[in-house]
């Protein structure tokens, strides 16, 4: 694994994930997609059946396998609260993509099909943030601000960053 991109929902990982893979022509490894494809239904509906802990207990293993692969790996955004210890302990480059409350909130109305958003509305998932970051922190080796930014724009910065270690 080259790098590996984590961050809050709306911080655009899996965008920034998919782009960087390109412009450095390795792979690119979506966590949620792998796990997806592990239980075999969209995160969404597996969270209507099955337990946080259940899926906690997947990701982990998943995340494991997938720190073995070549490429870019883009995580879940609660991925970093249960695996912090896995996180410090690789020597592979972690890369916290960051955004102001205002850019995540007008990035989430956009889309749909996010568990949390519909549980906890848009000031839980302001506090939910907020509570995040100091664990983010605690595990990136380097902090992107993504907003006002294209995917590109932050694809080269990773870049510049990959090439001065």
């Amino acid at each position: 694994m080259q790098a590996i991109i984590i961050g809050f929902m709306g911080s655009g990982k899996t965008t920034v994930g998919r782009e960087l893979s390109e412009s450095l022509n390795v792979n690119n490894h979506d966590l949620d997609e792998i796990i997806v494809n592990q239980i075999g239904e969209s995160i969404s509906s597996f969270f209507k059946t099955h337990s946080e802990a259940e899926f906690r207990k997947i990701e982990r293993q998943q995340l494991q396998k997938a720190m073995n692969l070549e490429g870019i790996l883009s995580t879940g955004g609660g991925t970093p609260m249960q695996n912090s210890q896995i996180f410090k302990a690789t020597s592979i480059p972690v890369f916290l993509l960051d955004a102001v409350d205002e850019t995540i909130l007008k990035r989430l109305t956009k889309e749909s099909g996010r568990p949390l958003v519909e549980k906890l509305g848009m000031d839980g998932i302001l506090q939910l943030k907020t509570k995040r970051q100091p664990a983010y922190e605690a595990i990136s080796d380097y902090i992107i601000h993504t907003d006002n930014k294209t995917p590109q724009a932050v694809s080269k910065e990773i870049i510049n960053k990959l090439r001065s270690r």
